[in-house]
């Protein structure tokens, strides 16, 4: 529930380095959490108490017992000492490689006709054998610590031991010791040795707690994207925008806009023109509030798109962006993404006059189809439609469309623009087309260089 919450609140541009899909198969180092700190919760402080009374009772029988409790505790640290960063560094890096083997597997079965119709290349076999190869290297190494580990506890459990034998036994004949005594020391000994062998043991299982908690962390500890205090009120009017010399880019190498000005009057219809890698998509991502860090100024209804609670200003945005994609759900599911306050009869409307009507009426469970996770076997056009219809409904205040009837008939196409010019007349839209004719009709253009 935590990572369904919180995924949608990442922060987009810090997470631009990592391939999100990927990295959420983190989540199945919870039941490895689960399952080992259980068994550690248990273990060691049973462990720990056992090994800390019995040196303490064994300091009473004689102080040759308080040596040896150092001594124990001694040979204790420098084991985990030496040997301890070394096996949470292979447990790391085995972790890591595992994943690597799990991703690549996962973008072969993402791009299978891609690695089928390939003409004779063994790319799938040849990265999957590197990944598996390491993943291997690494686990060996951590099963060598571990290996060594449990060889010096071997060593350690023979020579402690005997020495406590040696030793029990020159003082029970110096009389130092009676036979009681002897015998107490010797079982109090024996249980200290077996809760030490224990600590070692579940070494193994500290390495998976921490290495889980690390992986977890991946996911958890991501940036999530500030969010402003101020409520956006709901109003019948669109909302006005202003951009003042914005300059933003992904990285700090290049920026893909730098010194835009723009003023949208509220309720504008406004197309964005120009040629690839002007900057068009970017500015709409701007006005969604996901990338605060650009310079200049970006003012909508007067206020900072950081000033607002993100979810009332999105509450009242549509937004088709080419980044967005179908999910495994229902298209009624697809279009209203849980909001069970979008009337029937406008959903209705909407499907048909982007002409989506055509398709559901094909299908058999009409909007209640189960749609496959990408639009897998969907036609693109219908993935735009479903996707604008998301973005049409509940009449929102303020429309950023990216291309909205891209690869649609003539016929749809008019119909959409026509409910974007006449059919919102208090909406501002702002569409990104380099179609001329839209543009004629609109109040404003603006050219991206």
């Amino acid at each position: 529930y935590t990572l369904a919450e919180r995924l949608p609140q990442i922060n987009l541009k810090a997470a631009d380095n990592y391939y999100l899909p990927e990295l959420t198969n983190r989540f199945f180092e919870v039941p490895t959490l689960q399952k080992s700190l259980a068994k550690l919760l248990l273990d060691i402080p049973t462990a720990t108490i056992q090994i800390l009374f019995g040196l303490l009772l064994l300091s009473f029988y004689h102080p040759a017992f308080i040596l040896f409790g150092l001594l124990l505790l001694l040979i204790l640290w420098l084991i985990l000492y030496y040997s301890g960063s070394r096996g949470m560094s292979s447990s790391l890096a085995e972790s890591m490689y595992k994943y690597r083997v799990a991703a690549w597997l996962q973008e072969v079965a993402r791009l299978v006709k891609t690695f089928k119709f390939s003409k004779g290349a063994s790319l799938n076999l040849q990265k999957a054998d590197a990944h598996t190869g390491h993943y291997l290297a690494a686990r060996n190494e951590h099963f060598h610590i571990l290996q060594f580990q449990f060889k010096i506890l071997v060593v350690f459990k023979v020579l402690i031991t005997a020495a406590m034998l040696i030793v029990g036994s020159i003082l029970l004949v110096n009389q130092q010791l009676n036979i009681g005594q002897f015998i107490a020391a010797e079982i109090i000994i024996i249980t200290i040795i077996s809760s030490v062998e224990k600590l070692i043991v579940n070494l193994d299982s500290v390495y998976d707690v921490l290495t889980s908690i690390q992986k977890i962390a991946k996911i958890t500890e991501q940036p999530i994207e500030e969010n402003g205090s101020i409520a956006l009120d709901h109003a019948a009017t669109g909302l006005s925008i202003k951009l003042q010399d914005v300059g933003f880019g992904y990285d700090d190498n290049r920026l893909v806009l730098n010194g835009v000005n723009a003023n949208i009057a509220a309720g504008n219809k406004v197309c964005i023109m120009g040629n690839e890698s002007t900057g068009k998509s970017s500015f709409l991502k701007l006005l969604t509030g996901a990338y605060p860090d650009y310079s200049g100024a970006i003012l909508i209804n007067g206020l900072s798109p950081g000033n607002y609670a993100k979810e009332t200003l999105r509450a009242q945005t549509g937004i088709l962006l080419h980044q967005q994609d179908i999910f495994n759900g229902s298209i009624w599911e697809n279009i209203t993404m849980g909001n069970r306050d979008i009337p029937l009869a406008e959903l209705s409307s909407l499907i048909e006059t982007t002409g989506l009507d055509q398709y559901i009426g094909t299908q058999k469970k009409s909007l209640d189809t189960i749609l496959d996770s990408g639009g897998k076997r969907l036609p693109e056009k219908i993935i735009r439609k479903i996707l604008l219809v998301r973005a049409l409904t509940g009449r929102p205040r303020l429309l950023l469309l990216e291309e909205p009837w891209l690869g649609m008939s003539e016929a749809d196409a008019l119909s959409i623009q026509q409910y974007l010019l006449k059919g919102l007349p208090n909406t501002t839209v702002i569409v990104v087309s380099n179609d001329e004719k839209f543009a004629g009709q609109c109040d404003q253009v603006i050219q991206m260089t």
